[in-house]
């Protein structure tokens, strides 16, 4: 089928048309016999990031998070798929006062544009211009991704034991969320830093459910099939029901589980940062930093938002400087200042 049936929006420069057939072509020499984009369902393309494993593209399609080693004090860098952090500053910079954000959908015909930048290196959709699309086509895309994940966030392993874990009955809440943090800490280093992540950004979006109109249980709902679920159970309701009572106290309590420790180690440089990426939105706790490449991940600190309001600048420049994505934790922004 033709190229035509893409429909390439109109605010596309020539250079990004050519970049988006280019992403089309290895599409269709990839499922050769699919009569319709549909037909394809998880269009993965070499070194592309959808449908592909995290801890694979992660290596190529990344930003950074930084964040304070409460025990070293020390600032502590990792990294999260590039259009997570792209598609996570934009909503909760835009989103956040927007009715069914998450439920609604977005453009299709959008949401394949958009799949077709952050599926194509080598920028993979770090420069994107978000002119012309939507905050539901930035969560769609978001949703889209997550759920072409080979493995859930909380990968297959560690299903069984983090449902038990999580809804084992205990009177000692303290006791329960070390329990949870120590599972948390076997999950691969990639799949660690993405679930906090996604954790912190969910739990905004809870505070502004006035607004929205998505409460904790609507967005446990949207994001459980992603973060917690199993091939074995996708049919039995009452285990779907069972990960979105699990995410729901993920996100309760997300302000008191940690990111990966340095124990003394900790790089002062974004680790695993091959290329320097370029945001477009600054949101909360998002500040402008130059990525430099590490050799090594950092090898536990809490994510906390930070409660300042973000920094409002030209987002649609073309000479934006580089940045990443940067969380960091109240208490230990107080301790710089």
């Amino acid at each position: 089928f033709a190229m035509s049936h893409l429909e390439i929006l109109g605010v596309f420069t020539p250079g990004q048309r050519a970049l988006v057939k280019g992403w089309w072509k290895k599409v269709t020499a990839a499922h050769p016999s699919a009569r319709n984009f549909k037909d394809m369902r998880v269009p993965t393309v070499e070194k592309g990031v959808f449908g592909i494993l995290l801890v694979e593209s992660i290596k190529y399609a990344h930003s950074s998070i930084s964040y304070i080693d409460d025990v070293t004090e020390t600032q502590c860098f990792g990294v999260i798929p590039t259009i997570i952090a792209k598609c996570g500053s934009f909503l909760k910079e835009e989103a956040m006062t927007t009715e069914g954000i998450f439920r609604i959908s977005g453009s299709a015909r959008r949401t394949r544009m958009l799949q077709s930048i952050f599926d194509t290196p080598e920028t993979y959709g770090s420069q994107l211009d978000w002119r012309g699309y939507t905050v539901h086509d930035a969560a769609n895309i978001m949703k889209r991704f997550l759920n072409f994940l080979p493995e859930p966030v909380i990968t297959l392993e560690y299903y069984r034991v983090f449902k038990d874990t999580t809804l084992a009955e205990c009177s000692n809440l303290d006791f329960k969320i070390e329990a949870v943090q120590e599972i948390i800490q076997k999950l691969p280093i990639a799949h660690q830093y993405l679930l906090l992540y996604l954790l912190d950004m969910i739990s905004m979006f809870v505070t502004a459910r006035e607004y929205t109109r998505m409460d904790i249980s609507c967005l446990s709902a949207v994001f459980a099939p992603s973060i917690l679920s199993h091939p074995d159970d996708e049919k039995n309701p009452a285990k779907y029901f069972e990960s979105q009572k699990v995410l729901k106290f993920l996100i309760e309590n997300q302000d008191r589980f940690s990111m990966p420790s340095a124990h003394n180690t900790c790089a002062t440089k974004p680790s695993l940062v091959s290329q320097k990426t370029a945001g477009s939105y600054s949101g909360s706790g998002i500040e402008s930093i130059v990525a430099d490449a590490e050799e090594s991940l950092p090898t536990t600190s809490t994510l906390r938002r930070s409660k300042t309001a973000p920094s409002r600048r030209d987002k649609y420049g073309s000479h934006e400087p580089h940045q990443t994505v940067r969380v960091n934790r109240a208490s230990s922004q107080r301790k710089l200042k």
